[in-house]
């Protein structure tokens, strides 16, 4: 695609998604680890711990993939597909580096995650078997895809995330009256905002269920948020997370 169009063309094209991840990692309540290339990772359940870790990731991957529907390829004039790969497990996460320091995670959760992006297909969400178990007595709708031969791994049962049959797009989305629809996204919503209110910090809070919108006029959207421990958050650490590594431009 890059050797096709101007450069201008892709930077346009992957602001204009990853804005709408953007969005969508605040909506669900997921981490923004990093972007590298046309790869946009995120975590769920770090470095905040939560018990919904996997159904926040469940859910952003669905808004993810119609969100990239929306973002035409700048070659073909068609709808952007992308992969998603889904992996639940232990993961170590800390601050790392003097110069330009980054929160960053290890270990083998993050490896699998990997694996399970470039190993599905375009327009799907492909699952582990551990993220599976983690949705399967849920309102998630899954389809079993078999055993399949993984890099560095072996042979995998994995599975495809279909959709979430108790919210509709709109609600996946945050879209304007079907804010909130989504239990788990209402609680934590009211939750910040109560906080914010109480520490005098008005910033996003119910606002976050609005529309959908893109970064006005900038061709760079940033996500930043501190990783540092604080007193509402647990040093860094071992813990149970969700990881979506992905979205692969296809």
């Amino acid at each position: 695609m890059c050797s096709a169009c101007e450069p201008i063309q892709i930077v346009h094209m992957l602001n204009s998604m990853y804005s709408r991840f953007d969005r969508l990692s605040s909506l669900h309540d997921v981490y923004k680890v990093e972007t590298i290339g046309d790869a946009y990772m995120v975590v769920g359940g770090v470095p905040v711990p939560t018990a919904t870790h996997a159904h926040n990731v469940a859910n952003f991957a669905l808004g993810m993939r119609i969100a990239a529907r929306d973002v035409t390829n700048p070659v073909s004039g068609e709808p952007i597909q992308i992969r998603v790969g889904l992996h639940t497990g232990p993961v170590l996460a800390g601050v790392v580096g003097q110069r330009m320091p980054r929160y960053c995670l290890f270990g083998d959760t993050v490896n699998t995650a990997s694996r399970m992006e470039s190993h599905g297909l375009p327009d799907h969400i492909h699952l582990s078997a551990a993220t599976y178990s983690e949705l399967r007595d849920s309102e998630f709708k899954m389809a079993e895809r078999g055993q399949i031969e993984v890099k560095g791994k072996g042979l995998m049962s994995t599975y495809f995330l279909l959709r979430n049959t108790n919210s509709s797009e709109d609600a996946i989305m945050g879209r304007e009256n079907s804010r909130c629809d989504l239990p788990a996204v209402q609680q934590n919503v009211e939750g910040k905002s109560s906080k914010h209110q109480q520490s005098g910090d008005y910033g996003p809070s119910e606002s976050s269920c609005g529309p959908l919108q893109e970064a006005p006029g900038s061709p760079f959207a940033f996500d930043i948020t501190w990783p540092y421990p604080s007193k509402q958050q647990p040093s860094p650490g071992r813990g149970r997370s969700t990881f979506s590594p992905i979205c692969r431009i296809l």
